[in-house]
């Protein structure tokens, strides 16, 4: 017997599929490599321990208000610290004055860093978010409260490559790995990059009113390998822009890697790969796929890229590729802060002074 619902439906050849609205968590990346500044040149109260990361929130089959975070790091059961944000912190973070995610779609929190004691190393960091489902035509659960929940694992690198320091003379660190620096706008490749800028003898980074690249000490300073093996990437016909000019989206043809201009990657065969960029236009002595030992000349300092001022950007990472591969924390040796000479590995901090030895 056919049963026929009011109307003439057919009962039996409807299929009525109920949708349960919830959220989903992933952070950028999944792996997260922490800093630990164990080994610094000068005294200070005692280790740290930093992490970075993106985290991607995403809601399914249903809109949903996002109403908390709550961020906790723990080493094995014990946990080492707890954050919990409000909407009114989430909107000032991200910019968005209305926290509704929409059915299928996501909400990114850019840039999250942490920096705790590391008396203890984190190994996980677990992250809760906490929203309520909003009202939909079809909705049998609207205004309840949802818990979605994510665990990102936390490992420590252990650098095998001596990074001798890559610069001769007086550099200022302008950025380096703590919470004042902009290189976390992107977690995965550059979290622990560092720029330097030369000093003049005056203390400056430049003479005059800085608006000609000659005016900046480091501009033409050479840059050494800080270390042997191969180069496995170079970028070299990127034009050098005045200091503070914005370079037209053409040049970067649609490679992201240009926007830090012309640089060179050099594999050391373990693992690490060392990253310089920004240099100026012409000034590679090297090739792709060429064997170099520590010291080699690799080119002079420029202002190639997305750059404010002449500059040398550095960083590692765990392969040649940038926004691919993953960024590694480093140490340099052989140079001089605060007045002592450092011939072994140690962290460089933000606003550091360092003097690289003179080169024959």
């Amino acid at each position: 017997m056919l049963l026929q619902a009011p109307g003439g439906y057919n009962l039996a050849s409807r299929k009525i599929l109920i949708l349960q609205t919830r959220l989903s968590l992933e952070t950028r990346p999944q792996g997260i490599v922490a800093g630990l500044y164990d080994r610094l040149p000068f005294p200070n109260i005692g280790p740290v321990q930093e992490v970075a990361l993106d985290l991607g929130i995403t809601a399914h089959d249903g809109d949903v208000q996002l109403q908390g975070l709550v961020f906790q790091g723990y080493s094995g059961h014990q946990l080492l610290f707890e954050q919990r944000w409000s909407a009114g912190v989430i909107r000032q973070r991200t910019g968005e004055d209305d926290l509704t995610i929409a059915a299928n779609t996501g909400l990114a929190v850019r840039s999250l860093q942490f920096l705790l004691h590391a008396y203890e190393r984190l190994s996980y960091i677990e992250i809760t978010a906490v929203g309520r489902r909003q009202e939909t035509v079809a909705s049998a659960d609207a205004g309840q409260q949802i818990q979605a929940h994510c665990q990102s694992p936390v490992t420590y690198h252990e650098q095998q490559t001596d990074f001798y320091f890559p610069l001769t003379g007086a550099w200022w660190a302008v950025q380096t790995g703590d919470w004042s620096d902009f290189h976390k706008m992107e977690v995965y490749s550059q979290p622990f990059a560092v720029d330097f800028m030369k000093l003049g003898p005056e203390g400056r980074t430049h003479q005059g009113n800085g608006r000609a690249l000659s005016d900046h000490y480091s501009w033409h300073q050479p840059v050494y390998a800080a270390a042997g093996g191969k180069v496995a990437y170079i970028c070299f016909d990127m034009p050098d822009m005045a200091p503070g000019a914005i370079p037209d989206q053409a040049i970067m043809r649609g490679d992201m890697r240009r926007l830090l201009g012309n640089a060179v990657a050099i594999s050391h065969a373990n693992g690490e790969f060392s990253y310089y960029a920004h240099l100026q236009q012409a000034s590679l002595q090297v090739n792709e796929g060429e064997l170099i030992r520590r010291g080699a000349l690799l080119g002079r300092v420029g202002n190639s890229g997305n750059s404010p001022g002449p500059h040398l950007h550095f960083h590692v990472m765990n392969g040649p590729n940038l926004f691919i591969d993953q960024g590694l924390p480093f140490q340099f040796s052989h140079l001089e802060a605060g007045g002592q000479y450092f011939p072994e590995p140690v962290t460089i901090p933000t606003r550091m002074i360092v003097v690289g030895p003179e080169r024959t």
